[in-house]
Parts: structure tokens; C-alpha cells; sequence
């Protein structure tokens, strides 16, 4: 048994070895590309007199708009069984649909109509569009208003959904009402940069900040939510 430990600790040593080999070896491989693309610069600069620089082919997905979900948290509303099937079916089926930055559900339209200007990045493209009525994110999604309806105030009760009141009036489904917004939770998922810190809009964070404090497992005992990240 013993001679059999030795040979699998060899192994193991050998394989260490092996990793840290590969490892230095692409670490040289980048630092000679890097002298190698610096000096290149510097003589562009002496024969030009002009500032150069090395650009990188584009990345198909740099423009192609998709949401983030908190992995944690919606396994939390899982264990705790927080969600109704319908529940989860409808935000599936809404992430499409959620406006950069400020999580707000919008018209299908308003959210896949082309820029005018391709140059316009989608980070910094900030026209104001309608956001989406009952009516019509029960289009959206191929549901009944009656259906859709009803499981999104399901949502807003568990604190999923949000849907804040705005001044005037529109028509929805042929009445006259008040405009609302409707924002889903950006603690279960998100429509916005996440590199260095949170860049979703202030007043989202505001209005979701102490949402999801209460939650509670079958058993009545309070849990908390794993991420919280404003």
C-alpha cells in the first residue's frame, strides 16, 4: 500500500510540475508578444511621427444584448420553493424584454430596433422608450392579459416585480389609466454592466434595496439572500 501512496504522490508532484511548466511557458509567450508589439509601436512612431496602436478583431457578441441571472439567489427561491411554476415560466420568458440598466419591462419594438447610428454603443444609448403595459407583455410572451395579469401581481406581492406609478395618462387595452412602470427584482436577474461594480440605474437600486428581507423557508424559518450587492 505504501509503495502505491509513494507512486500516486509522484504522480501527483510530476503533474504539479508539468501545470507550472505549461504555466511559465505561456507567461513568457505573452511577455515576448508584448515586447514585440511595443517595439513595432515605437519604430510606427519614429518613421510617422504618429501614435499607434494595436486593435483586436471585434467580438460578435460585443452588441448582442443579454441579461445576467444571480445564480444563488434563485437557488435559494428554489430550495425554498418561492416560485410557482407559471412564476418561473413568466420570467424566463420576459428576460428579453428588460430595458439596460434600469431592469424596467419595455415594448418588444423599443428594444430591438436598430440604432441609427451603429457607433452608438448599447451601454450609452439612453433614448426614452415606453415601457411595456400589461397588454403588452401578454403579447409578448403569448399569454392572456387575464393570465399574465394575474401571476404578475403574484410577482409583485413576493416582491419580484415592481410597478411605481408615473404622472399622466395612457390607454391600455382601450381604458385610460395611469402609466406604470414594471421592474423585475435585479437581485434574481440583471440587464446591466457588472465589470468593476453594479452600474444598474439609482433609482431601481432604490427601490429594490430592502426587498427579499423577509424570507422565509416550509418550515417558517427565515433565510437570507446569499448576494446582496447594494
Amino acid at each position: 500500500m505504501k509503495k502505491v501512496s509513494d507512486l500516486q504522490n509522484s504522480l501527483n508532484e510530476a503533474e504539479q510540475k508539468a501545470r507550472l511548466r505549461d504555466f511559465e511557458k505561456d507567461q513568457n509567450s505573452f511577455q515576448k508578444a508584448e515586447d514585440l508589439k511595443k517595439s513595432l509601436l515605437e519604430q510606427l512612431k519614429e518613421i510617422t511621427g504618429e501614435d499607434h496602436f494595436v486593435g483586436t478583431s471585434k467580438d460578435p457578441f460585443a452588441r448582442e444584448p443579454f441579461n445576467q441571472t444571480m445564480h444563488r439567489n434563485l437557488d435559494l427561491l428554489n430550495q425554498i420553493d418561492y416560485l410557482t411554476q407559471a412564476e418561473g415560466d413568466f420570467l424566463f420568458r420576459i428576460q428579453p424584454y428588460l430595458e439596460f440598466k434600469s431592469n424596467a419591462i419595455i415594448r418588444r419594438e423599443d428594444k430591438f430596433k436598430k440604432n441609427k447610428k451603429s457607433t452608438v454603443d448599447l451601454e450609452d444609448d439612453y433614448e426614452l422608450v415606453q415601457s411595456a403595459t400589461v397588454s403588452d407583455i401578454a403579447e409578448m410572451i403569448g399569454k392572456t392579459r387575464a393570465n399574465t395579469s394575474k401571476i404578475m401581481q403574484s410577482l409583485k406581492e413576493k416582491e419580484i416585480l415592481l410597478n411605481p406609478e408615473g404622472a399622466g395618462q395612457v390607454i391600455d387595452n382601450g381604458r385610460t389609466v395611469s402609466p406604470r412602470t414594471w421592474i423585475v427584482n435585479p437581485y434574481i436577474m440583471i440587464c446591466a454592466p457588472r465589470k468593476n461594480k453594479v452600474q444598474l440605474d439609482r433609482l431601481t437600486m432604490r427601490l429594490f434595496q430592502n426587498s427579499l428581507k423577509n424570507l422565509k423557508d416550509q418550515n417558517g424559518k427565515k433565510v437570507k439572500l446569499p448576494a446582496r450587492f447594494f
